[in-house]
């Protein structure tokens, strides 16, 4: 029940209008530029786990170099309990009685989670992966990262696939808060 006068003194004025889109386009760039960021971090840590080259039982799991009584020595991996060569091993607490040894690809996890922000929200959030460039598709520092946020159909469900870490086990799964994963086509 407001009167015209009331309803046109409420009005946002076009040089306000501008101010707030203005505004709310530079929040979406910075929402894009951040899941890049987490799309690259998550892209080497993925990239370590598909180079794996031992078992983690009878080689190192990273460097496949054969461990045990004639090999290199070995440490177990906290997170993953597999083996590891002290080489591909890093010491998570030195200087104690019993070091905490983590394999580099832990190590990584536990840093993506960190850098990402996951470990406050209890999984990773939503992340654009880096796209293959022709030439330099393994270097993620030489890929182009467009300024605006553009409207893409995803070339496949894995580009557009929110991955989470379920207390940092490695498993992947749909994040909750995401919605449903997009159908195959």
């Amino acid at each position: 029940y407001q009167t015209e006068k009331q309803r046109k003194s409420q009005c946002l004025s076009p040089a306000e209008v501008e101010a707030i889109l203005q505004v709310i386009q530079r929040a979406e760039r910075l929402d894009v530029m951040e899941q890049q960021r987490i799309g690259r971090l998550v892209e080497r840590l993925e990239t370590m786990r598909r180079n794996v080259m031992g078992n983690g039982l009878s080689q190192c799991l990273l460097c496949g170099e054969v461990l045990g009584f004639l090999g290199s020595s070995s440490v177990f991996c906290k997170d993953c309990r597999k083996k590891v060569c002290t080489k591909c091993g890093i010491e998570a607490s030195p200087g104690q009685k019993r070091p905490l040894w983590l394999c580099k690809i832990c190590s990584e996890q536990r840093e993506v989670w960190k850098r990402s922000g996951a470990w406050f929200y209890k999984g990773l959030p939503k992340y654009i992966l880096p796209l293959k460039t022709p030439g330099r598709a393994d270097d993620p520092h030489f890929r182009p990262l467009p300024m605006e946020p553009t409207e893409q159909k995803p070339r496949s469900t894995e580009t557009s696939r929110v991955y989470t870490w379920a207390r940092g086990r490695g498993g992947s799964m749909e994040s909750p808060k995401m919605g449903p994963p997009p159908r195959p086509s």
